[in-house]
């Protein structure tokens, strides 16, 4: 026990000094999938995977977090290893406090600053449950009306037909004036496979609605941070008419068809002699050859047909269709009010509806080495390769006309290819590469590659070695090269930017050490004049990271750790400083029957000049006049596990009783105040 605990302080003293990613299951040599989970769970589990149909062949499925001790992480930022600045309620703008860059080459689809509350087919799940599974989740808050509920259900319909969806909503209404936020989602989705596993087919079909009621931040900081006025909705905010409505919907399939079927048949002969009289046989011979007598004269055949497993195939050919419509409406009855002045001369000064449609249709055709074999990360040998078109249409609302005049297209055609490579049962060669050929952005390329080496045996598991690196050829996406609106409106040539990407680390079971640096030419970034520009010289952001998981006993202590420096803090600001760490205790109650959870957690950085938000176009940009941070946010939670259902209390943001209100997460923009949140997870298996 004492070795325990000598190890476990040194984890938390090295915990300042770095960044992880989401913990990773053990880290061992390459082995077959196994049909248990390697972390202990506290209930029945189901198995999922990401939604495509590589990602089901090629990789191990996924257990359900049933652990008690992640019970309480009521928002969904809350699962991620990255502190994220936001807008002082839950469901609205935000932006990670570690730097990553979230555009992706070709034609940009994504919403950034909304990112992890919107569902698409990347993000969503497919459910591998025989029995039908459903989990419902309900959280609300004491002081106010703030409610949550999620549903989540799958279960297999018919025999090799899985159909999984989802349900969520989010309401919240905010202390502040207008901070209320209420947002949507649903998904759905269904994968068949053939009897023989030849044919498969995926479909989903999924819808988020975000509407958020924007007030700009608070006019004076002091009103908050001297806390004379408890009430918060008083406090005077920069707009009280502002609201922004994202839709993002999309549907798609996705189909494949392996060349060769799943077994071979194989024919041959099998004779048995005939006895033949020799005078008959003589007799015969006057009248014929001997050597043109027929085989079935002298032997009975019979033909066996033999069925065998093929060990090498031709591959499959893939198939995808996919079509994404993003609508983006802000509402301002008030816009001539002094927030937005410092910008572009308003078209309109009596109202603002500023409308941007988005609609994208993309197909790809693809041929990988796949089969019928699944695998658990070990594929000895894997290759794929295709072409993307993709068809978008963009339509900007004008003002003067008073309809929707400003109309672009956009045609787009890629090739993509990728290889996996197992080599002597500890080293995986990955890459993968998307280069843009005709049409849009034409000359963007993209190419990823990962080395992982495994260290030691099965038996002795010594973690594993990973490097990545990636080389991207970014041109300005449609919104930073131009836009069109009552309050901002530009036309931009920028250059191309480059991203080059290294990352060195070492994980060990749960726990994650590691180096990562980004190096950018002609960086493309929101000024402080709230519109894109760039940066033509090259900059590097450095960052060493650290994660880590452990239980001792009945404790279970999880946390994370970075620090990040850029060499141009001009156009990139970053907390030198940030981390997070949990720490829960289990007690058994009434016979085992029920499990008694109190767990804390604090999250810090270290002070900086984060990004400010502008709502009229829903970017953060920069900003060199307000320093937030050095401030611990702290959650206390107790939560009781009965049986299948987790309930729980959560008293949040608890160092505001000592009297200290700098507890800005954003720019004039302060962090909720303390509240008693009360949830319960129930989780169905029948």
């Amino acid at each position: 026990m004492a070795k325990k605990l000598v190890f476990t302080f040194i984890i938390l003293i090295s915990s300042l000094l770095g960044f992880a990613q989401n913990p990773i299951q053990d880290s061992i040599a390459p082995k077959k999938a196994t049909i248990s989970p390697t972390r202990p769970i506290d209930s029945t589990f189901v198995t999922y995977n990401a939604y495509q149909f590589d990602s089901i062949f090629l990789n191990s499925s996924k257990v359900i977090d049933t652990l008690t001790f992640h019970t309480a992480n009521r928002e969904v930022l809350e699962s991620y290893n990255a502190i994220y600045s936001t807008l002082s309620n839950t469901g609205l703008a935000h932006k990670s406090m570690r730097f990553n860059y979230l555009h992706q080459v070709g034609f940009d689809m994504t919403l950034p600053s909304f990112l992890a509350m919107l569902k698409n087919e990347s993000n969503m799940t497919a459910y591998q449950s025989v029995l039908p599974y459903s989990e419902l989740r309900y959280v609300m808050t004491t002081a106010d009306k703030e409610q949550h509920l999620n549903v989540k259900f799958g279960r297999r319909f018919a025999p090799r037909l899985f159909v999984s969806f989802a349900f969520n909503t989010d309401f919240s209404p905010g202390v502040f004036k207008n901070s209320r936020s209420l947002n949507n989602y649903f998904w759905v989705n269904a994968h068949y496979f053939t009897k023989n596993n030849r044919y498969g087919v995926c479909a989903y079909w999924y819808r988020n609605k975000l509407v958020m009621d924007e007030n700009g931040g608070i006019v004076n900081d002091e009103d908050y941070s001297s806390h004379t006025e408890s009430d918060n909705s008083v406090i005077n905010v920069n707009l009280t008419t502002a609201t922004n409505t994202v839709i993002s919907s999309g549907l798609g399939f996705e189909h494949y068809f392996n060349l060769l079927p799943q077994k071979k048949v194989t024919t041959k002969t099998e004779s048995d002699p005939v006895e033949i009289d020799s005078l008959n046989l003589f007799a015969v011979a006057d009248s014929l050859l001997i050597d043109s007598l027929s085989i079935d004269t002298l032997d009975h055949q019979e033909m066996i047909q033999e069925t065998k497993v093929r060990k090498f195939t031709l591959g499959r050919i893939c198939h995808r269709f996919s079509y994404l419509n993003n609508k983006l409406y802000y509402n301002e009855t008030s816009p001539s009010v002094a927030f937005y002045q410092p910008y572009d001369t308003l078209l309109n000064t009596s109202k603002t509806t500023d409308t941007t449609l988005v609609r994208a249709f993309r197909n790809t055709l693809q041929w990988n080495s796949l089969g019928y074999q699944k695998y658990n990360d070990d594929v000895p040998f894997y290759v794929y390769a295709g072409v993307t078109h993709g068809f978008y249409r963009l339509k900007h609302y004008d003002y003067l006309e008073g309809e929707t005049v400003l109309t672009r297209n956009f045609n787009q055609l890629s090739v993509n290819g990728g290889i996996i490579v197992n080599l002597f049962k500890s080293t995986r060669i990955t890459g993968q590469a998307e280069l843009v050929t005709l049409g849009y952005q034409i000359g963007d390329f993209d190419i990823k590659g990962q080395w992982k080496q495994y260290l030691g045996t099965t038996r002795k598991n010594y973690g594993q070695a990973i490097f990545d690196f990636e080389l991207k050829r970014q041109s300005a996406n449609w919104f930073e090269e131009s836009y069109y609106s009552n309050h901002f409106r530009w036309e931009n040539d920028f250059k191309a930017a480059t991203y080059l990407s290294f990352n060195l680390k070492y994980k060990f079971r749960d726990y994650c050490i590691g180096v990562r640096q980004t190096s950018i030419a002609n960086f493309i970034y929101f000024g402080t004049d709230a519109r894109p520009t760039q940066h033509e010289e090259m900059f590097s952001i450095r960052e060493a990271y650290l994660s880590f998981y452990q239980k001792l006993w009945r404790f279970e202590i999880e946390g994370f750790a970075s620090l990040q420096k850029s060499s141009n803090e001009e156009v990139i600001h970053l907390p030198l400083v940030q981390g997070s760490l949990k720490i829960g205790y289990s007690q058994p109650m009434f016979h085992k029957a029920a499990t008694l959870h109190p767990s804390i957690t604090v999250r810090y950085f270290t002070k900086y000049y984060a990004d400010a938000y502008m709502p009229a176009t829903r970017s953060f940009y920069l900003q060199n006049e307000v320093q937030i941070g050095n401030f611990p946010f702290i959650d206390l939670a107790l939560a009781i596990k009965v049986k299948k259902a987790h309930i729980y209390v959560v008293y949040s943001n608890m160092f505001l009783l000592t009297g200290n209100y700098n507890s800005f997460i954003a720019p004039h923009y302060p962090m909720r105040d303390s509240r008693i949140f009360i949830g319960v997870n129930w989780r169905l298996f029948n």
